[in-house]
């Protein structure tokens, strides 16, 4: 099987080549004349977009240097992105393992930060990662008020639900929190984590806390790519399931394009700010580059569904689009996805530089000491 991250770009170059001739666009319309997207917040999700790609694309570079040791790619996910834009960064967040896009994105609305560089400094296990100091990749970041999770098995959202329930209970209490008080929670994960014990609980537990009137301003974001590492969710399982849920509003959204991603998630978000009320934001994705580099996706999907997926790639159609709206010019864009690459490329280099946790005693020391006397007392 040929190398599937150099088939993506060479479908992106063949787009950025195309003669397609349209009239330039007046930027600071909304998309299509009634979307809330305009063209300048298009083109800066587009950019976001190519970084996040070219992040998963150089994960698997240091990981063949031997200078990286995480390749879980958010390649296909992208547009969580304009999930992101659609929030506030006041609004705290549990975050999937495939969400780039929404780290990134998120990063653009807090003066001073460096996404691209902590993204790598983690990929490196550096003790420079300013979230975990180097003992484990994961997108969080205290600025950003992204919580730092291992979303696997849905373990984040126990306590995504009960940051929910305790803002409405801080406020009662009079405790002061670094949020205001329309802030909301959102919490995302894949489709198949959606079938764990521990979400299935979480979620009960936020429903039946608001069937009894009590706030829970928690937006649930499903990232449905219709795979479970190598195992098939069920056609139109998640939306069977979830859009049914006595007091669960449900919204879906085309999780490929940025417009429609966009305005949908500022629908649930309004409404979940404003009812504070469990929400659900069903976002159909596509899967790429497998579950991780190390993946040998031939061992359990046929090419053609391999080569189906790819043709749904984020990236070329969300490109495609800007092309033909007159928001920029395939030449133009050629030039930001590489210029998005050599940004990512400086990063690199200098995060690979950084030192790395060189003993089992740095690796748990921020753990608190073991006192077996207090133990026992």
């Amino acid at each position: 099987m040929s190398n599937r991250a150099d088939v993506l770009e060479e479908n992106l170059y063949t787009l950025f080549r195309e003669d397609i001739e349209c009239p330039s666009a007046d930027l600071a319309k909304p998309i299509g004349g009634n979307s809330a997207l305009t063209g300048y917040r298009f083109l800066d999700l587009l950019e976001t977009l190519y970084v996040v790609r070219h992040l998963d694309l150089e994960a698997r570079a240091l990981k063949d240097r031997d200078e990286g040791y995480y390749t879980i790619a958010s390649s296909g996910h992208e547009v969580n992105a304009a999930v992101a834009a659609a929030l506030r960064p006041t609004d705290p967040a549990f975050l999937h393992y495939r969400s780039g896009g929404f780290f990134v994105e998120r990063a653009r609305q807090v003066p001073g930060q460096t996404p691209i560089f902590d993204i790598l400094l983690s990929l490196t296990a550096s003790s420079a990662d300013p979230i975990s100091g180097g003992r484990h990749k994961v997108f969080g970041s205290v600025p950003l008020g992204i919580y730092p999770q291992t979303s696997t098995i849905a373990s984040h959202f126990p306590k995504a639900v009960g940051h929910a329930i305790s803002l409405e209970r801080a406020r009662r209490l009079d405790i002061p929190l670094p949020f205001p008080d329309d802030a909301i929670i959102v919490c995302s994960a894949g489709d198949a984590s959606l079938n764990h014990s521990t979400a299935l609980g979480a979620t009960n537990a936020a429903l039946w806390a608001s069937y009894q009137n009590l706030p829970v301003p928690i937006m649930f974001v499903c990232e449905d790519n219709g795979l479970g590492i190598s195992v098939t969710t069920p056609s139109e399982w998640i939306a069977n399931r979830w859009s049914k849920q006595p007091g669960l509003s449900y919204f879906r959204a085309d999780g490929l394009d940025l417009t429609a991603t966009y305005d949908t998630a500022t629908q649930a978000i309004q409404y979940c700010r404003s009812e504070r009320a469990p929400t659900f934001l069903h976002l159909d994705v596509v899967r790429l580059l497998g579950h991780a580099g190390t993946d040998v996706e031939l061992a359990y999907r046929d090419i053609g569904d391999i080569k189906e997926s790819e043709s749904r790639d984020p990236l070329f159609l969300n490109t495609r689009q800007a092309i033909k709206l007159g928001l920029a010019t395939g030449a133009e864009l050629d030039a930001l996805y590489e210029e998005s690459r050599n940004r990512v490329h400086r990063a690199s280099r200098q995060a690979a530089s950084h030192p790395r946790l060189a003993s089992a005693e740095e690796i748990i020391e921020p753990l608190a000491p073991y006192s077996p006397a207090k133990v026992r007392g």
